[in-house]
């Protein structure tokens, strides 16, 4: 469910089937000049029968046509639930987000839910001039990590809330949780998920005799010569290896294997290919050094990120390759960009907000992450919602956000049989995923591991691989580039472009 910011390798897969917004290039200042003021004013309040149809045109792509905001009712706080940051501006998800806020809105009589549904390009320059303006909205959301880094600061520590509602947090998985602890307090409560787990062709290892990957956490792997051992980056490494295939069917461990002419690849990062997810798939963690402030903020790379890197750049350009490099990725025989749907990828991971991506294949299953240094370093796409701190009636969006996060979620994430849902995604909830399995199940009927999926859940990027830093947009696109370098360019010095990167990006941080 996001609209995805990746490297150029998979720009072309993430714009057809990613859904919600992470974040766009150009940062936003927030601030209450009268400029912004003179443009940000309350949205009108004008009556909403249902929500508004799409238009189009022949041969078109349906656009949201401007969505209305409800009369305000006396007698009842109005909360307004602001759409557009993250996912939600479709057509189709417009007539279900209205069906909750009208179920809501009918449960009692203190609080209208009010929508405000503002298109994807202009919600984050809306939202600021709003917030700037001091007449911003009360709830946004859904929206992921990185799309929330543009209004840093502004989010409500919810943990004061929590309390004095006796709002039950074990509904949800505890390491879920945890994941919206910051260090600007308990910003938020899990909602739609993304577990991550490793996907892995069935029929490529058949074809090599090798074992498949353990299906269970802290489970070994049996090697070629019946020896157990780790599940490890380092076992994967070796696995991949005996799994990427030149043309006259050598691996990559043997005498005579041709660099040049490589037909199978041990494994892909996929949708994955910034280096802050390869690196938060060893170990969480970020670049900005702890503590520090502007004018002295200090870039340094995590010890496990530089590990990660390394082994990425090792299984493209090394001697013995597993990992096909951008151009492989991105040519015709290795899926235009969906690598691992050719058929021609052993391994990669994947989010289950991507399942959409195989289309072809139905020869897959999933697997257990690898470790380092025995450390499981998992990664979950996430979107939630978040409470503004200027709103005037923190209580009431504290009570609407709980109301969309449990029994919304049976409309906006569970859906039914009839009736899809708004969000294709994994609920938080943990009592409320069985539909979720019955679904991907009957869709996938050959697949026999999706608890695997699940058990990804356990195993959050805490703090997220997107997690603020300064000047956030502009980090992450020097990031890119450096990933772009990996996967281009052969011959490099790693620990040199590393030490550039820091520097750079100590740069940018203290702009």
């Amino acid at each position: 469910m996001r609209k995805i910011f990746l490297t150029i390798t998979v720009v072309v897969i993430a714009t057809m089937l990613l859904v919600s917004c992470r974040f766009s290039a150009t940062p936003i200042t927030i601030s209450a000049s009268p400029a912004a003021q003179a443009t940000a004013t309350q949205p009108p309040v004008v009556t909403a029968s249902q929500a508004p149809a799409a238009t189009a045109t022949s041969g078109s792509t349906p656009t949201m046509t401007p969505y209305p905001l409800a009369t305000a009712e006396a007698g009842r706080v109005q909360i307004r639930w602001y759409i557009g940051l993250g996912t939600g501006t479709d057509p189709a998800q417009l007539p279900i987000e209205q069906s909750v806020v009208d179920d809501f809105n009918a449960s009692q009589s203190k609080i209208q839910l009010i929508l405000e549904v503002v298109p994807s390009a202009s919600a984050r320059s809306t939202l600021a001039a709003e917030i700037a303006s001091g007449k911003g909205p009360d709830l946004v959301g859904p929206v992921g990590w990185a799309a929330s880094n543009d209004f840093y600061g502004e989010w409500a520590d919810l943990a004061p809330l929590i309390q004095a509602n006796h709002f039950d947090t074990r509904i949800f998985d505890k390491s879920l949780v945890n994941m919206y602890q910051t260090d600007q307090g308990q910003v938020g409560l899990p909602f739609a998920v993304s577990p991550f787990a490793l996907e892995y062709n069935t029929d490529l290892f058949d074809e090599a005799g090798l074992a498949y990957p353990p299906a269970t956490y802290g489970q070994q792997y049996t090697t070629a010569d019946g020896t157990p051992v780790d599940w490890s980056w380092n076992t994967l490494a070796k696995v991949a290896q005996l799994l990427t295939l030149d043309k006259n069917g050598r691996n990559s461990t043997e005498p005579g294997f041709d660099k040049s002419h490589i037909v199978q690849y041990g494994f892909s990062w996929g949708s994955e290919n910034q280096p802050e997810y390869w690196g938060a798939f060893y170990r969480a963690g970020s670049e900005l050094g702890a503590g520090g402030a502007r004018g002295n903020y200090l870039a340094t790379i995590p010890q496990p990120w530089k590990d990660a890197w390394q082994w990425t750049y090792n299984g493209i350009w090394g001697p013995q390759p597993y990992i096909a490099d951008h151009a492989v990725e991105q040519s015709a025989a290795f899926g235009g960009g969906n690598p691992f749907d050719s058929g021609k990828i052993a391994m990669t991971l994947a989010p289950s907000e991507t399942l959409c991506c195989l289309r072809e294949l139905k020869t897959w299953d999933f697997a257990a992450m690898p470790t380092y240094n025995g450390y499981v370093g998992g990664r979950v796409d996430a979107d939630t919602f978040f409470i503004l701190k200027t709103t005037q009636h923190l209580n009431e969006a504290f009570q609407a956000m709980v109301y969309l996060e449990t029994t919304g979620v049976q409309k906006l994430i569970t859906g039914t049989a009839s009736t899809p849902p708004a969000y294709d995604s994994v609920p938080a909830i943990s009592s409320a995923r069985q539909a979720f399995l019955t679904a991907k199940e009957a869709q996938f009927p050959w697949v026999k591991n999706f608890n695997t999926l699940l058990a990804g859940l356990q195993y959050p990027d805490h703090p997220s691989a997107e997690v603020w830093v300064p000047n956030f947009n502009e980090a992450w696109d020097r990031n890119r580039t450096f990933g772009n370098l990996l996967t281009t360019t052969a011959g490099l010095d790693l620990a040199k472009e590393e030490a550039t990167l820091a520097s750079d990006l100590t740069v940018i941080y203290n702009k």
